[in-house]
């Protein structure tokens, strides 16, 4: 099976597809590439997150890296992929490896490669990493090793992350506000990289912090560590017990973010990239557009309208935004699926840094965040409710649907009149009462994504069935 990396890396089941061997075929045709532009000679930071053998896959991939005559520099622990970001550009490093499957269940690992940019490598840095996969690599080394393995080469060094992306965090929030206003909030780790980053920098600030879930487990509590859904549900009755006034939350690598409101319920992730779009805009008088993903809440729009400021809009994944990001004043580039990239900061996700800033406007208006959110939809005249379902497909079904999505789009849907059809990626129809469904098939499972938004729930169910009708029309 050829080994493809998707919107942010190579991810694969555990000793399926990813094993200790591909892990070295991979990390030796990056290493290839790193030579081929001249950036291999500046070393590669090389870390991991919490999962079941991250830390060894990592071990592993360093031990490659330094066969191939790599310099390494190997994370103390397991860390945030923001804080290694931090580390590859401020350091001036020529990339990094990031042994992590982010938000994906635990039978999952996964391997990030970031070139000097700190970015995830974009499509054609992929591309070409898939193209020297599919020919000729020369792997130097074979099967697993221990730490004492890799630390025993004179080229490979340990480093912490943290310090140096605490200190950059302290730029970017308004710590001022938090130490005026202390605030009572519950973290949850999810058993992952966040733990002795967010709550460490909300205490240090002055905010009362109760914490879930700060130690390693590899199956993450037997669910997957995703900060929305079941996964969450602890941190909601926590927040309800302890009359917090936030509940916060990181995923696996701690690049997303989760947040649950005074009352325990889940804040719709949409909503959370808006409002801190409409915060760092109006309160902290960042200047700059905005950019959001295709299938990201048209509530962004409505703002930047008030404001008067672009919207660029781009394909679904972490690394389009982060493109917009290098090359175009913006204030942050976000996306529905929980990831928010900041302007003056790193061109990756930051789930520490959103959760932060969540913390620092209710700090800063001393307003619940469902009450700020209701102020977002006053302002701009009407309610924005997103839906997304992930629509499975059977063997049968599969070729049909994506026959549809190819066809020429419908004139109507859902009763309302199609006023433009957009194809950025997938389908997406917006209608003339100004909601919209967008089509996407997944790559990497058997599931067409469907993202939706109206002005009410009546409204979006209507959305969610004119959807199924469309696409599987009597089939299902």
């Amino acid at each position: 099976m050829a080994i493809r990396f998707g919107t942010s890396g190579w991810r694969a089941l555990i000793a399926e597809e990813f094993t200790f061997a591909n892990v070295r075929r991979v990390t030796a045709a990056i290493a290839r590439y790193l030579k081929s532009v001249g950036d291999a000679e500046l070393g590669v930071v090389v870390s991991r997150d919490t999962r079941f053998l991250a830390d060894r896959f990592a071990w592993t991939s360093a031990d490659e890296l330094l066969r191939q005559g790599i310099g390494v520099r190997l994370t103390d622990r397991d860390a945030p992929t923001p804080a290694i970001a931090h580390t590859v550009v401020h350091g001036g490093f020529g990339g990094a490896i990031n042994l992590t499957a982010s938000h994906n269940p635990p039978r999952y690992c996964g391997l990030k490669f970031s070139p000097s940019s700190g970015a995830a490598a974009p499509t054609e840095v992929t591309n070409r990493i898939e193209e020297i996969l599919g020919g000729e690599v020369e792997v130097l080394g074979e099967g697993s090793v221990e730490l004492e393995d890799v630390l025993k080469y004179p080229d490979c060094e340990p480093i912490s992350v943290k310090e140096p992306y605490l200190a950059k965090l302290e730029e970017l929030v308004d710590v001022q506000a938090l130490e005026s206003s202390p605030l009572k909030v519950v973290v949850d780790c999810l058993y992952g990289t966040c733990r002795g980053y967010l709550p460490e920098f909300l205490t240090d600030h002055g905010c009362e912090v109760k914490v879930l879930h700060a130690y390693r487990d590899a199956f993450f509590g037997g669910h997957t560590p995703e900060p929305s859904g079941r996964s969450l549900e602890e941190l909601s009755q926590a927040v309800r017990e302890s009359d917090a006034v936030i509940g916060l939350a990181c995923d696996g690598d701690a690049d997303r973010f989760g947040v649950v409101d005074s009352s325990g319920h889940y804040v719709n992730a949409n909503l959370v990239v808006a409002l801190i779009f409409w915060h760092l805009a109006r309160n902290r008088g960042w200047e700059g557009d905005v950019a959001r993903s295709v299938a990201t809440t048209h509530l962004v729009d409505a703002l930047a309208r008030r404001f008067g400021r672009k919207v660029h809009q781009t394909p679904v994944g972490i690394k389009y935004l982060a493109e917009v990001l290098q090359n175009e004043n913006v204030v942050l580039g976000g996306e529905e699926s929980a990831g928010i990239c900041f302007k003056d900061h790193i061109l990756d996700k930051d789930g520490i840094l959103a959760c932060a800033l969540v913390a620092e406007v209710i700090a800063r208006t001393g307003r619940d965040i469902r009450r700020l959110i209701n102020d977002l939809y006053v302002e701009v005249g009407r309610r924005y409710l997103s839906g997304r379902l992930n629509l499975r497909l059977t063997e049968e079904l599969a070729p049909v649907v994506k026959e549809r999505l190819a066809a020429r789009a419908p004139e109507t849907f859902a009763g309302m009149a199609v006023r433009e059809v957009d194809r950025t990626d997938g389908l997406k129809l917006l209608l003339a009462d100004d909601c919209w469904v967008m089509l996407r098939p997944s790559g990497t499972e058997p599931v067409v994504r469907m993202y939706a938004e109206a002005h009410d729930e009546e409204r979006l169910d209507e959305l969610v069935a004119a959807t199924r009708e469309f696409l599987y029309e009597g089939r299902a």
